[in-house]
């Protein structure tokens, strides 16, 4: 008898532990299917990178081609190749950025607007899948605020400040997208933080200055008009205690 009792013993502890085995396996099946079903923007894994085709490749020799005339000031010869690397790679958003840039510089507006909306739609296009790109989203900000969408603008520069909080040009294009949505207080608090990062940011040095300006006129305006409110709340008031001792002792019916 003890020798089949033993025998039980045995199979039970080893279904016991293959139960338990099971289920340490399991768990980690489970956290790599709920992380990528539940993951927040803040923890999602950047795509790994693309590796480029001979036209995305050709298309960023023209790219930096283009560049090096853009600093020589030779825009029109600029935007020739930047048409070419675009042609070649129809989603290169840095492309359309530049191409808009030198469009803006040669008088070009309409042509100018048209590749700042092409570069915006090709930098969400990338980001979807970069999302810990800052210089991408700062970009996107970029053309956003060309195409006067102030709201875009701050929703991208946030994301690029957030990315790289200690860059003092994404801290300025912040407080001046925010300035631009007449979010007068955030645009002076991101200004003020772009000059103390880099205490030779002169840009965002005077547009503090005018942020400072602007925030004192907003909070003015809105100490006048709750003065207004409360004076036409008193009125009210003294209308109604007016209108209540003339009124007479039979209520009026209600419908």
């Amino acid at each position: 008898m003890k020798s089949i009792f033993t025998i039980i013993a045995i199979l039970c502890l080893a279904l016991v532990l293959s139960s338990c085995g099971s289920k340490n396996a399991q768990p980690s099946a489970n956290t790599n299917s709920s992380t990528t079903l539940t993951t927040t923007d803040d923890s999602v894994a950047e795509a790994p990178p693309r590796e480029l085709t001979p036209e995305q490749i050709e298309a960023r020799k023209f790219f930096e081609q283009a560049n090096e005339l853009a600093r020589k000031d030779e825009d029109q010869a600029a935007a020739d190749i930047y048409q070419k690397a675009i042609s070649l790679d129809p989603d290169f958003a840095d492309a359309h950025l530049r191409l808009a840039m030198s469009y803006e510089v040669l008088g070009k507006k309409d042509e100018a607007e048209e590749e700042y909306k092409k570069a915006a739609e090709a930098y969400e296009k990338f980001v979807r899948h970069n999302q810990k790109d800052a210089k991408a989203h700062f970009n996107m900000g970029l053309a956003y605020n060309h195409l006067r969408k102030p709201e875009e603008a701050v929703k991208a520069f946030r994301q690029a400040v957030k990315l790289d909080p200690e860059n003092s040009d994404h801290q300025y294009e912040l407080g001046i997208a925010y300035g631009k949505a007449r979010l007068y207080q955030e645009s002076f608090n991101a200004l003020e933080k772009a000059t103390e990062l880099d205490p030779d940011n002169y840009r965002a040095q005077e547009a503090l200055e005018q942020a400072k300006i602007n925030l004192q006129r907003w909070q003015a305006m809105v100490k006048q008009q709750e003065a207004i409110a409360r004076r036409q709340g008193s009125k009210n008031s003294n209308a109604n205690a007016n209108a209540n001792l003339n009124v007479s002792p039979i209520p009026e019916p209600r419908y």
